[in-house]
């Protein structure tokens, strides 16, 4: 299933093809949402690729449900529309930030909107930006450092483990791997 989007990132003329997020299951109760730019966004120039942008966020439903690595701000229109016509956020569990930056932020606080039961699971880096940039915002935060004791189990087998990894880059990268899939969710890791 594809939805589709213009921005004022990129050229609308006839030749542009909108923005889209694609939704398809990877795994058992693991969807990925793809929010796609066919033109180079903002935050891409210094790759030079021009090959397009893309952002991948993955949904796990189980007995409780987890968003891994939404989008930026970029992506938050289009991205919720069709997460919301998906699920309902109002059941939405957790949201797992592999990394943030002011552009995830603004995607982040339209989910507190939406969702504000939700709990953010994060690195202690991460949650400390998390707080410095949101002062005014309720947000419960649950810090993962890597322990072998620390584990988000939302049931159905779907028990997360969770490693730092951090770099110079993303000094606050936690990369999250489910057992029962067999899935690493790596966010910017490698890219």
């Amino acid at each position: 299933m594809v939805y589709t989007s213009t921005s004022a990132y990129e050229s609308t003329t006839a030749s542009a093809k909108p923005r889209d997020v694609q939704v398809f299951p990877i795994a058992q109760d693991t969807l990925m949402l793809r929010s796609r730019s066919w033109s180079r966004l903002r935050f891409e120039i210094e790759y030079a690729l021009e090959r397009g942008t893309t952002a991948n966020a993955y949904l796990i439903t189980a007995d409780k449900s987890a968003l891994l690595d939404p989008p930026g701000e970029s992506f938050t229109e289009i991205f919720l529309t069709a997460l919301e016509q998906r699920f309902d956020l109002r059941t939405l569990d957790y949201v797992v930030l592999g990394h943030i930056n002011p552009n995830r932020i603004a995607t982040l606080k339209t989910l507190l909107e939406k969702a504000p039961q939700i709990t953010v699971v994060c690195s202690n880096p991460a949650a400390i930006a998390l707080r410095n940039t949101l002062p005014d915002t309720t947000v419960r935060i649950q810090v993962m450092k890597g322990a072998s004791d620390e584990h988000l189990d939302l049931g159905q087998g779907h028990v997360l483990d969770f490693i730092p990894t951090p770099t110079p880059r993303y000094p606050d990268s936690l990369c999250t791997y489910d057992p029962k899939t067999q899935v690493l969710f790596t966010d910017k890791f490698f890219g």
